[in-house]
């Protein structure tokens, strides 16, 4: 009995660790592979093995055409990937569910429409009008910026272009020529800035103002979202780690409050290289006002 108990504890041990070191849900023929054969009297033991950590909460499963299991805390993660998905653009329902293909390789689809749904049902997912069309748009902002619907109108003219012989980059061209002031009307003239040429001060209040200019409801509390953050500050802040030290800098001032990553350790390098990091192992994805 104590050897049957022991080997029970390894497999169980071997299947937690397998998973919790997955970056997407595992079926039991993976599993398999990470549990020693010694800890198992047969592979016949292992799903009913599982279907007991399953029932304990130790780890979770979903059955699709083969069932899938995965850490509780893979879940978090896949949810947070949903909403930086939403965050860099709104998208409708199709197009989110396409690009979630790739996001969340591993997680059956209808589990994925499950997360959505929760997180529309939790008010971290809304419904904004679309740029064209009756379809509702999906946002992780309860309102849609005008830069969200710019980045929206200049997809459809990448997209309408295309059968006219236009490449993305060509018509991005084209639309910066468009686009550019001219010195006759400097009041629409955006300000940009290299960091180089900034100050401290004057890096810490771009920041500020961008906030709330994505976001006006940051005045009120609503957390902005710093990859977003980031992305609209590219031309003036081109330097990754000054926007890092920037944001650090505002939170230990009391100004902002920066909202760490739970899940950090489960992310790829590609992944964290989008979080602001404050070069001690924690990172941040997003930043909300204080008073």
């Amino acid at each position: 009995m104590p050897n049957e108990q022991s080997s029970h504890s390894e497999a169980v041990a071997c299947a937690l660790r397998a998973l919790r070191q997955s970056a997407q849900p595992l079926t039991a023929a993976k599993l398999a592979k990470a549990i020693p054969k010694s800890a198992l009297k047969s592979k016949k033991d292992l799903p009913e093995l599982l279907e007991q950590m399953v029932r304990a909460g130790e780890i979770r499963s979903h059955k699709a055409r083969s069932s899938v299991y995965w850490a509780p805390s893979l879940e978090g993660q896949a949810s947070e990937r949903i909403l930086d998905a939403l965050n860099e653009i709104p998208l409708t329902q199709t197009d989110l569910k396409s690009k979630l293909r790739s996001l969340l390789i591993g997680w059956p689809q209808t589990k994925r429409d499950e997360m959505l749904a929760r997180l529309i049902k939790e008010k971290r997912v809304y419904k904004v009008p679309p740029l064209t069309g009756k379809a509702a748009l999906l946002s992780a902002r309860d309102e849609a910026t005008p830069q969200d619907y710019i980045r929206l109108a200049l997809q459809l003219a990448v997209a309408r272009l295309k059968t006219r012989g236009l490449t993305a980059e060509q018509v991005m061209t084209v639309a910066r020529d468009v686009l550019r002031p001219t010195p006759a009307s400097p009041e629409i003239s955006p300000s940009r800035h290299d960091a180089a040429d900034l100050g401290a001060a004057d890096l810490e209040r771009l920041i500020l103002e961008r906030m709330l200019r994505l976001n006006p409801s940051a005045a009120n509390g609503a957390p902005v979202q710093l990859s977003q953050l980031r992305q609209s500050l590219r031309p003036e802040i081109s330097d990754k780690d000054v926007f890092d030290r920037t944001i650090m800098r505002l939170a230990e001032q009391g100004r902002v409050a920066a909202h760490r990553h739970d899940y950090a350790g489960g992310l790829s390098q590609e992944d964290l290289a989008a979080l602001v990091s404050d070069g001690q192992g924690n990172y941040f994805i997003a930043v909300t006002l204080r008073d």
